[in-house]
This record gives structure tokens, sequence and C-alpha cells, in this order.
């Protein structure tokens, strides 16, 4: 009889081994889910501005090919606008001395900066490289805020801190740490609530207990978390004010409709000519001519 006492034995654990690999496989499988349906959630709205960005970039464009030459004093349509207010600029001011480079969007647009610009506001990026020692070039790069003026067609822009924006990478980790979080303290408040109950309904108090100390340590852990992101991000848009040199620019279309022109003035700019073409060949040709000299544009309010 031993032998078959033996053989239950060996039986009884591993049924055992396999009902806690089994449960461990369901635990992790649950996570997992959890995991996926966070994603899931957290992506939803971006999928659906992201298809309303090409619903209206697709306006946007039927809106430049179909746009008829505007007389002076109409107003300027507001999806050929828009158009010509976002995307990259590049040129140069004060005779070529400092070359440019501008990125404008407007709150209908896909660019990091414009996701939280009120509708009437245009902003932007800038970078220029000043040669004015050409041994020791200078590189000043900020933020731009500013409006454009429907009746004129003058965009009138000024320096604001350069914008933090997080690499790819780095908001990928941020989603990945608020993701798995959130699993952590569904699946501890699923316990709390369903598991600390025995197979007649009673309650284990004690685990229960562990149960609310290990939510309550988690809520805390993913604040703190949080907290010392948030004050990292403050210290960084901090150093971008500091950094700010303020200037202002007025642009309008050029002779020739090509792209844009006016002046810049600021510490770096003395009152230069500025000069923009757009990086996607873009062109302003169907603007309202504006009559005023390339320095005249600031002076209108």
């Amino acid at each position: 009889m031993q032998p078959r006492k033996d053989y239950g034995s060996r039986l009884g654990s591993l049924i055992s081994l396999t009902g806690f690999t089994l449960v461990l496989n369901a635990c992790g499988l649950h996570q997992a889910v959890l995991l996926e349906l966070e994603q899931q959630d957290r992506l939803a709205p971006q999928k659906h501005r992201e298809k309303t960005l090409a619903e209206i970039k697709q306006k946007e464009q039927a809106a430049l090919v179909a746009q008829k030459p505007i007389s002076a004093g109409d107003t300027i349509p507001q999806l050929y606008a828009q158009a010509l207010l976002q995307g990259r600029w590049e040129g140069g001011a004060c005779s070529e001395r400092a070359t440019i480079e501008i990125e404008l969007a407007t709150a209908d647009h896909e660019a990091p900066f414009s996701l939280y610009v009120e509708p009437a506001d245009v902003v932007g990026t800038f970078r220029a490289l000043d040669h004015s020692v050409p041994t020791r070039p200078r590189i000043i790069e900020t933020g731009l805020k500013g409006t454009f003026d429907y009746q004129k067609g003058v965009l009138r822009m000024e320096a604001t801190p350069r914008p933090i924006i997080p690499t790819t990478e780095e908001a990928e980790e941020e989603y990945r740490l608020r993701d798995h979080a959130a699993v952590e303290m569904n699946l501890v408040s699923e316990e709390l609530q369903y598991g600390s109950r025995g197979p007649w309904g009673i309650e284990n108090v004690e685990q229960a207990e562990r149960n609310k100390k290990a939510l309550g340590e988690l809520k805390m852990r993913e604040a703190l978390r949080r907290t010392a992101k948030a004050e990292e991000y403050a210290a960084k848009v901090a150093a971008a004010k500091a950094e700010l040199v303020p200037f202002q620019f007025s642009i309008a279309r050029d002779w020739e409709g090509k792209g844009w022109a006016g002046t810049i003035d600021g510490p770096h700019f003395k009152g230069c000519e500025l000069r923009l073409a757009s990086k996607q060949g873009i062109t302003t040709d169907k603007l309202p001519p504006i009559q005023m000299a390339l320095h005249g544009a600031k002076h209108q309010n």
C-alpha cells in the first residue's frame, strides 16, 4: 500500500503545483489584458484627433489649390490662411547676417506645441543663426506667439519662452509608467473588493487590511513620481524663461508673392528686413498686395 500512498502524494503535489502555475499565468494574463485596455483607452482620443486633423489638413490643401487671388479689403478665407500659417518657413534677416528657420502652427494642427493654443492664436518655434561674428556664430532659439490679421494679411509674432516638448521616447516612457501604475492599482482594488473573501463569503480582515495598505502605497508612489516629473518640467520652463531674448516681427506677403517679408526688431535684430519662403513650396501670391514699405509693417496696430 505504501507505493500507492507515495503516488497519491506526488499526484497531489503535482496538481497543487499545476494549479499554482495556472493562477500565476492567469494573473500575468490579467495584467497584460489590463495594460492593453489602458493603452487602448489612452490612444482612442489621440487617434480621433489624428483623424480630425487629417480631415482639416485635406480641406486646407484643397483651399490652397482652389483659392483665387484676394482683393485688398476682402476678408482672407480662414482655411486658406490656416494653410499658410502652418509648416516650416526659412529665410534670412539683416542683409543675410542671420539665417532663420520658423515653424508655425495654429490650434488645428499636429505640431506638439499647438495642443493648448487658443483658436485665434498663431504659435511656433524660432531658430536663428547669427553670423555677426563669423568665427563664433550665435544660435537664438525661442518660442513664438502672435496673431494674423484676416483683413490686411499681416502676421505679427513675438518671442516667448521656448516650448518644452518631450521626445517621442520620453512621452512613450511616461505613458508606459502611467499605464503600469494604473494597472497595479486596478489589480489591488479588485483584490480588495473581491479577493479577500473565502469560498463561503467570509471576509479575511487581515488580507483586506494588507490590500488597503498596498493600494495606499501605490497611490502615494505614483503621486510622488508625478510631482517629481512636474517639478522637473517646471525647472526646464524656468530655464527657458531665463534664456529668453525678446524680439518681435511683422510680416506680410512679399512683393513677388513667393513668401513672407517684413521687419524683425529686438536686441539682436535692429529693425532688420526679414524674408521667408516655405519649406513645402507654398506661396503667398493669392494674398492681397500690401501697399506699404517693408519697414512699415511693425508700425501698424
